[in-house]
């Protein structure tokens, strides 16, 4: 289980690998990846913006609060350069999505994730 100041987990599914750099997956979760390895699209999963997992992400993924993590989101898919993220309200509700949905990522801070569908990260 993913506590502060360790890495959070990642699911994903089918995404044509299996493991990844930890920078690989920051670029997905700031929109600079929009496909995978096997030419799926990348479909971002996110918790709501009022939430202490978005604010973790935040900062994992572009080391800023909810408020410019989400004016970044905005700004991307504003100029067609990224596709919106998916919001849901929880971590449970990220891990059915991603489960469910071929191309899916999502990132977990206080839930472990099915076991089939971690990412590995060097």
């Amino acid at each position: 289980l993913s506590v502060s100041g360790q890495e959070p987990i990642v699911i994903a599914n089918s995404t044509g690998a299996d493991e990844w750099q930890t920078e690989q997956i920051q670029d997905i979760f700031i929109g600079e990846r929009s496909f995978w390895d096997n030419d799926k699209p990348v479909t971002v999963v996110l918790p709501f913006n009022k939430t202490e997992s978005f604010e973790k992400t935040a900062n994992w993924a572009l080391d800023s609060d909810g408020f410019d993590y989400q004016k970044h989101w905005l700004s991307l898919v504003f100029q067609g350069r990224a596709n919106a993220p998916v919001f849901v309200a929880n971590e449970i509700e990220i891990i059915r999505y991603v489960t469910s949905h071929e191309g899916a990522v999502g990132i977990l801070h206080f839930t472990e994730g099915p076991e089939e569908f971690r990412m590995q990260i060097q």
